[in-house]
């Protein structure tokens, strides 16, 4: 059996306003025009989500509604995931329900990056031009060989859709 993890850090946000904290910053114009293009690639790409796991912040929140308008059942804003590193994340996930065989998670860098690199195989991680950064609006989806989300671990996942705003720009499907 396996389950699909795919991983997606908030569009491009806005820095505008001094006062705001950093929880509070909207997406900025870039980051909603990016929007559609990530939706549409999800759906051509990545089977649809059944449960999500999205950060509290405003920046992923108002990223999940551009990209899954219409949200699975099982959708759990956390704060948990705000600022999160990759082992936070893990054990995160590994409280997922099984039911869900695809599960979407909506956070912040560094912690996505790192939980990338962590769940992919080496070789293939290092040989992914998509993980060489993990940019605003990145998508790195991974097949994990696991009936249980609380079997996730490093080096078990292969990627299976890797794309960011800037690299479907350069190559339109």
């Amino acid at each position: 059996m396996t389950k699909t993890l795919i991983l997606l850090r908030h569009l491009k946000s806005g820095w505008d306003d001094p006062r705001l904290a950093d929880h509070e910053r909207p997406l900025n114009d870039r980051g909603e025009a990016d929007g559609p293009a990530i939706r549409d690639a999800l759906k051509a790409r990545c089977p649809a989500p059944e449960a999500v796991l999205c950060s509290t912040a405003k920046r992923t929140r108002e990223t999940l509604a551009l990209v899954l308008p219409e949200l699975p059942a099982a959708v759990e804003f956390s704060d948990a995931v705000y600022e999160a590193s990759a082992e936070t994340l893990i054990r995160r996930i590994a409280l997922l329900p099984d039911e869900a065989e695809t599960a979407l998670l909506v956070g912040h860098n560094p912690g996505l990056f790192d939980l990338a690199w962590t769940l992919a195989r080496r070789a293939e991680a290092a040989g992914n031009p998509g993980l060489r950064k993990f940019p605003t609006g990145a998508v790195t989806a991974l097949a994990l060989p696991i009936q249980s989300w609380v079997e996730i671990g490093p080096g078990r996942g292969a990627i299976v859709a890797c794309f960011s705003p800037k690299s479907l720009e350069l190559s339109p499907e």
